[in-house]
């Protein structure tokens, strides 16, 4: 049986799977704050908020910034429930990262900060939208990056053509959901990737 480290039941179910508190994971992302103490996260991907409240609870100092496409109501419940359990940390934009890509690139649009230290990018797993995340992340001129789910073959093929990114470590977990008022596992092996720009 998988170990849970955080209770994170209060956070609203997603529309896919969450970033579950499960041991691999935490330990995976202290290593990583342990290679770079990071300040400023720029996530792609909020989905109802299951990262960001395991990252603000592992990190209290931190602020994050998330960029997500699906605007719902359990996506809106997260934030809610972010904002109370932890003020003045997280600020959202909705919309596709593809077209806040386009605009920020061509200085039509702005991001709520001028400075993040980290992308997380675990958003839309195709290789267009990743790699345009990788592209504003790098003009942004963000240095270190997190993959989730960077075992799939169209992410690793991405991260080998971005010449520029350099594996520092890799932890593998199994894939985990909470479902029916429980955590449920499966074999399913999912690995997230830590880079540094050279």
């Amino acid at each position: 049986m998988q170990e849970i480290i955080y209770d994170l039941t209060y956070m609203p179910k997603g529309h896919t799977g969450h970033l579950c508190p499960m041991k691999e994971v935490v330990d995976a992302w202290q290593e990583f704050y342990q290679i770079f103490p990071f300040n400023n996260i720029l996530q792609f991907g909020f989905n109802t908020g299951w990262s960001s409240a395991l990252f603000f609870t592992m990190f209290p100092d931190i602020n994050i910034d998330s960029i997500e496409i699906r605007n719902d109501s359990n996506a809106q419940k997260g934030l809610k429930i972010l904002e109370e359990k932890f003020p003045k940390k997280h600020r959202i934009v909705w919309g596709d990262s593809q077209v806040i890509c386009k605009e920020v690139i061509i200085g039509v649009r702005k991001l709520p900060s001028e400075k993040y230290d980290l992308a997380f990018i675990d958003g839309d797993h195709s290789a267009a939208v990743v790699e345009n995340d990788i592209k504003l992340s790098l003009h942004l001129g963000i240095k270190n990056f997190v993959f989730d789910d960077s075992q799939l073959p169209e992410i690793d093929f991405l991260l080998k053509k971005f010449q520029k990114l350099k594996l520092i470590t890799e932890k593998v977990y199994f894939a985990t959901k909470y479902k029916y008022s429980g955590y449920k596992f499966s074999g399913n092996k999912i690995t997230i990737g830590y880079y540094q720009t050279v």
